[in-house]
């Protein structure tokens, strides 16, 4: 089974968006997922209106992870191409960062960084060493034997995780505390409206009068 898309270079994924049409729907919609926050707290006291959009935000938060990445992507298409739109270009990438830190504000990352180094570097040593067992030399140097033997299993596999994860957590720990900050304000319901209602002016700017913002016609 054949999916074109995968077949698509970087070059033809940024040429696509190189049009004021998609780009102003990009910004539109973008923008729509971080302002849709100011509608849930108007229809909150709408029973039916109230618990859809709600919905709709949860559902919005991820989906807007994903929106996130092709906003800084095309933010960075335009920056390239269209050097003098720079503000097209500045909201796009800080409405694409605003969108990844709403959902990366949930997570303790210096905590889900260290764990993944954990398990990585645990299942690595496992598929370094498990295959040695048997092995002549293993058989000839006891000692080393019951190392691999400790090593590679659950019990040694727990502590060498363990011991990776306290390394990995202290020192990633202040760098992701101060990213932690920048994503909870980002993430908190006045700034994302803001700059989800700025995303949708420019957007519209965009389909009325391109010009005004850089935008020339693309080459």
């Amino acid at each position: 089974m054949q999916i074109p898309i995968l077949d698509y270079t970087l070059a033809d994924i940024m040429l696509f968006f190189q049009n004021d049409w998609i780009l102003a729907w990009v910004m539109i919609l973008s923008g729509g997922l971080l302002a849709i926050w100011l509608l849930e707290n108007i229809t909150d006291p709408i029973p039916l209106l109230g618990s859809i959009f709600d919905l709709l935000v949860h559902v919005g938060t991820y989906v807007g992870f994903v929106v996130g990445i092709i906003d800084i992507f095309v933010g960075y298409v335009v920056w390239t191409v269209q050097p003098d739109a720079a503000i097209v270009a500045g909201v796009l990438i800080l409405m694409g960062f605003t969108l990844v830190m709403r959902v990366l504000a949930k997570f303790p990352l210096a905590m889900v960084f260290a764990l993944g180094l954990a398990v990585f570097g645990a299942a690595t040593m496992y598929g370094l060493l498990a295959p040695l067992v048997g092995t002549a030399w293993y058989s000839a140097v006891p000692e080393i034997a019951q190392v691999v033997d400790f090593l590679i299993s659950g019990k040694g596999l727990i502590i060498v995780g363990a011991i990776i994860f306290v390394i990995v957590y202290v020192i990633s720990g202040l760098v992701f505390k101060l990213i932690e900050l920048i994503a909870k304000i980002f993430a908190s319901a006045p700034v994302s409206v803001i700059i989800g209602l700025a995303a949708i002016a420019v957007g519209v700017i965009v389909i009325f009068n391109p010009v005004l913002l850089g935008l020339v016609a693309w080459p």
